[in-house]
């Protein structure tokens, strides 16, 4: 019943195309083709594009699983997403087993049907390759239950080290599939020493029993830490990835905005409505500083509340705060800035501190509340397993994920940037004006979007403003350095003013990165205002840069011929 509750809402994702970071992560990822990409894996960047691995993104265990499934089935995303939803099921039994170990039948299973119904889980496992979250909580619930299941054996040493090599590996697997899995060490340790009905074993002691374990991991995860650096040239990112929203913000005000969000995080944990795929700045409220403090004393109380039971023997609440403090921590934005201000996906740790919550309340509860809690809870569950459904529908391809984002959040530019490079994709160049025009009135400094709505602008015969839109592009030396761009910028300024624009704006690109196309331009310009000799010279300097470029020399051999008949009084 786990797995089936688990799958269920999600069924509509089997029917999905490659989506959002499916495209390059999978569908467009050459490192994936061939049986060889499960040992290429380990030595290149989680992102396959050039100059992202500044990202300072390693996962080759989550990578290596996503080559083994595509290269067993084809690549079709129907199988890829299925793997998606084993993932999304083993998760759910896993929970189970270990709510079932600290609390009653009836208390683990409907904190586990909470768990595994629950819409926030929908990003996590529609999009195939946000399936690492799902890696990383198999990991650490691995970790719990090697650690409760075989008993440290301090006294005979074969069989600990045994042991404390597979804590090791599992560690190292942790981490290699997702960052946040340096911390699954830490809560699983957590997890299996105070999971459990009231005790009265200290902790200290539980630490040495365990001290092989914690040599074996320390070790793992000293490895994955060491291929990192190898691969990526850092241990973490090379610069500065930070949202936008946040990247211009001082440490204290990125920590007091992220903190004022705790009460939307709160609400998507317990009673999720409006999800969406992305959550730019306008999610912040209109007093963050005043909500952070409210925040931050609400979180004190509950976590010194709970050490306070904790030191009376019932640790159960404290290993569920635990859960969701340090699942979500990495990603939290509050000790570095990260490249999202908030997403469904990095909360899905987060729900397994809650479903643990929820079972460890439903357990404490007399017979009567319990029956109580745990109708409202199922009815909690249904609910959201509806809203998930609906959800998962949404990231069955691009417009209607774009679309949900517009609905959700009318005064990000996203959706309609997004939106708009659909429509441009599909040929719908009128309505993809309309979409990136407004995207680009919300946020005028996204050079995408700009390059995009010119585009857009030339494919609908707008020339003038297509040159207005391309022409501060051209301060960019990688702009410059873009062959087809700079050709199409130079042809929308001739349909717009003629020879003398192209003349205009050829001349200063002479110098440029893309010279020869320039020349190639101004060149062409320059012959129909009856300059030839201009032009040949414009030919002559851009082979300087381009010896063997076919055009120049095509352009300039039939000038030469031009010339020539000219000179023996025959037509030209």
């Amino acid at each position: 019943m786990v797995a089936i509750v688990a799958i269920a809402p999600l069924l509509p994702t089997l029917r999905a195309a490659y989506v959002y970071d499916d495209t390059t992560i999978i569908r467009d990822n050459v490192l994936l083709r061939g049986w060889g990409a499960l040992a290429r894996v380990w030595t290149q960047p989680y992102w396959p594009v050039e100059g992202v691995d500044a990202l300072g993104l390693y996962r080759p265990v989550h990578v290596a699983l996503l080559a083994f499934v595509w290269n067993v089935t084809g690549g079709a995303p129907v199988w890829l997403h299925a793997y998606a939803l084993v993932l999304s099921a083993a998760s759910a039994l896993a929970v189970w087993w270990m709510l079932r170990r600290g609390a009653g039948a009836g208390a683990a299973l409907v904190a586990t049907a909470w768990f595994a119904m629950h819409p926030l889980h929908v990003e996590a496992i529609a999009s195939i390759a946000n399936t690492s979250e799902l890696l990383m909580v198999l990991c650490t619930i691995a970790l719990v239950a090697v650690l409760v299941r075989m008993p440290a054996t301090p006294d005979i040493p074969a069989r600990d080290w045994k042991r404390a090599a597979l804590i090791g590996a599992l560690a190292a697997a942790a981490l290699g599939a997702k960052e946040s899995g340096l911390l699954s060490l830490p809560i699983a340790a957590v997890t299996a020493g105070g999971w459990a009905e009231p005790r009265s074993d200290g902790a200290r002691a539980f630490l040495r029993r365990n001290m092989r374990a914690w040599m074996a991991a320390a070790v793992g995860i000293a490895i994955v830490i060491f291929a990192r650096l190898v691969v990526l040239g850092a241990p973490v990112s090379h610069g500065s990835i930070a949202a936008q929203g946040i990247g211009a913000m001082s440490t204290g005000d990125r920590v007091a905005a992220m903190v004022s969000l705790w009460p939307r995080i709160a609400g998507m944990l317990v009673w999720p409505a409006a999800l969406s795929p992305y959550y730019g700045p306008t999610i912040f409220p209109v007093n963050p500083a005043g909500v952070a403090v409210l925040s931050a004393v609400t979180m004190l109380a509950l976590s010194g509340l709970a050490l306070v039971v904790a030191r009376r023997g019932e640790r159960r609440p404290l290993v569920a705060l635990a859960w969701i403090a340090l699942t979500y921590l990495p990603a939290s934005n509050l000790i570095t800035p990260t490249g999202q201000i908030l997403a469904d996906r990095t909360l899905f740790g987060a729900t397994v501190g809650v479903a643990l919550a929820i079972a460890w309340m439903l357990d404490r509860l007399p017979s009567f509340g319990r029956r109580v809690a745990m109708a409202v809870i199922v009815l909690v569950a249904m609910r959201g397993a509806f809203t998930g459904a609906t959800y998962a529908v949404a990231w069955t391809n691009h417009r209607a994920l774009w679309t949900r984002l517009m609905e959700t959040s009318p005064n990000e530019h996203l959706s309609y940037k997004l939106l708009g490079m659909d429509a441009r994709a599909r040929g719908e160049n009128v309505r993809a004006v309309e979409l990136l025009s407004r995207a680009f009135a919300m946020a005028p400094k996204d050079r995408q979007i700009r390059f995009e709505l010119g585009q857009a602008q030339y494919s609908t015969h707008q020339y003038l403003a297509s040159v207005k839109t391309f022409a501060p592009l051209l301060t960019d030396a990688d702009a410059r350095g873009e062959r087809e761009f700079v050709a199409l910028y130079l042809d929308a300024s001739g349909r717009a003013g003629g020879p003398e624009a192209v003349v205009h704006a050829a001349t200063p690109l002479l110098h440029s990165e893309t010279a020869p196309t320039a020349a190639l331009f101004l060149g062409v310009a320059l012959e129909q205002l009856g300059r030839g000799a201009e032009a040949d010279s414009v030919y002559a300097l851009g082979l300087l840069r381009a010896p063997g470029d076919s055009a120049l020399l095509s352009r300039r051999a039939h000038l030469d011929d031009r010339t020539k008949a000219k000179g023996k009084g025959q037509p030209s």
